[in-house]
């Protein structure tokens, strides 16, 4: 609504918002006060046309009826990666075969706790989330911001240190990482996952190519470890 009423050429743009959902009397409070229609989607037709099955997506189409931009999850225009994508698109003249270099769509499971971030930048547990997407998809060094900022509004999260940790080791920092798990490890003494990580990493020899069963016995009884 905010962008639809900044854009300096609104009679250029016809906006469309639908919603999903099986009862359409539900829809009508959110719908009321904006300046564009909304229709209801009670059985997902436009879910099982473009196979997604998230909402917010976003859907842009030119003036010939041409699909020019879809984007699945996360779908807001208040992520300023979206916001400019689409004002590139709507100045593009695509009957003159403009067409602006287009925002690449990461994996759904980025997106969508992407487009939950927008609604609450701050929250440590989606930060957290987002960390571990990234890490899932090999990018380490993106997932130390969303780590360090979680680790920053939850310092006493041993899970948070942890995953901070792992984004340090999976970056090529190897004493950054054992300072996070490290850390991790006040946070949740008893924890054994957190210190079987450690002892891996400053100890490979005990792990690989076998375990070494009895010197972790050992190591646990130098280190006081209560169960």
């Amino acid at each position: 609504m905010q962008f639809l009423n900044e854009y300096p050429d609104r009679d250029a743009v016809a906006f469309l918002s639908i919603a999903v959902d099986a009862h359409p009397e539900r829809v009508k409070p959110y719908a009321e006060g904006h300046t564009f229609p909304t229709a209801v989607d009670s059985a997902n037709v436009l879910g099982r046309l473009f196979d997604f099955d998230v909402v917010p997506n976003g859907l842009l189409i030119d003036e010939a009826g041409i699909i020019q931009f879809l984007h699945v999850g996360g779908f807001y225009l208040r992520r300023p990666e979206i916001r400019q994508q689409v004002e590139a698109l709507l100045k593009a003249n695509f009957a003159k075969g403009e067409h602006p270099e287009l925002v690449v769509q990461e994996p759904l499971e980025i997106e969508i706790v992407r487009g939950e971030l927008v609604q609450r930048p701050d929250d440590p547990d989606l930060l957290f989330a987002l960390g571990d997407a990234l890490l899932q998809h090999d990018r380490a060094g993106e997932a130390l911001g969303a780590f360090a900022r979680a680790a920053e509004l939850a310092p006493g999260d041993w899970a948070v240190a942890f995953g901070l940790g792992t984004a340090y080791q999976r970056s090529g920092d190897r004493q950054e990482a054992l300072h996070w798990w490290r850390r991790a490890l006040e946070l949740d003494p008893r924890n054994f996952t957190v210190r079987k990580q450690i002892w891996r990493e400053e100890h490979p020899q005990r792990f690989y190519p076998t375990i070494d069963s009895e010197w972790q016995k050992e190591q646990l009884a130098r280190e006081g470890y209560v169960p």
